[in-house]
């Protein structure tokens, strides 16, 4: 299967689970949507401290 017709897939699957439970669907994306955004956030401040980590020990090393 391609990406987009597994997205779509979960997409529809998650609609239909929404209302079965008489749950707001638009709801439900809101909130998986800023969870993606936060997890993108996390990596993207691990990557940032790696990289400022690395610069810090090697500058580090060039004043000894």
């Amino acid at each position: 299967m391609i990406i987009e017709d597994i997205k779509t897939k979960q997409l529809l699957d998650l609609k239909e689970q929404c209302l079965k439970n008489d749950v707001n669907f638009d709801s439900m994306q809101k909130l998986l949507n800023s969870e993606k955004v936060k997890k993108l956030q996390k990596r993207t401040n691990y990557i940032q401290q790696t990289i400022e980590g690395e610069i810090d020990k090697t500058l580090s090393n060039e004043n000894k």
